[in-house]
């Protein structure tokens, strides 16, 4: 999906190590964040274990990379556990995104946007929060 060219020829990376990076990002929050996707529902399987089991379709899950000429544009779509601070959790996971990125495949996104759909306590309460970088 996304090609990255070098000295010795071209890399190839599909969309499974995005998401991947992606999903070690929410997994760093400890539990406090959850992919849904773009509806703020959870699909027929759970975004992490499609992910474990490498059979991370994007359908599944709301993590949408966009290529555009001058980079990434990286999509992600959360629900933010109840009591845990919005700004504090999606600013660590941009870093996160955006750490790991550079650490994987030498490359930052143009932009990374994680759009809060709602937060969750008994049942999940719709927002609509976009934080980017």
């Amino acid at each position: 999906m996304f090609d990255i060219e070098t000295k010795l020829g071209e890399i190839h990376f599909p969309a499974s190590v995005i998401n991947r990076i992606v999903m070690e990002a929410v997994e760093s929050c400890n539990g406090k964040v959850d992919i849904l996707n773009y509806k703020g529902k959870y699909k027929n399987m759970m975004p992490w274990l499609a992910s474990r089991m490498n059979i991370y379709k994007e359908e599944t899950g709301g993590i949408q990379v966009e290529e555009t000429e001058d980079g990434m544009i990286l999509t992600v779509y959360v629900v933010i556990h109840f009591g845990t601070s919005i700004k504090r959790v999606t600013e660590k996971l941009i870093d996160e995104i955006y750490e790991n990125m550079e650490k994987v495949m030498k490359v930052k996104p143009k932009t990374v946007k994680i759009i809060v759909t709602g937060t969750l306590s008994k049942n999940i309460v719709k927002r609509h929060i976009e934080v980017s970088r």
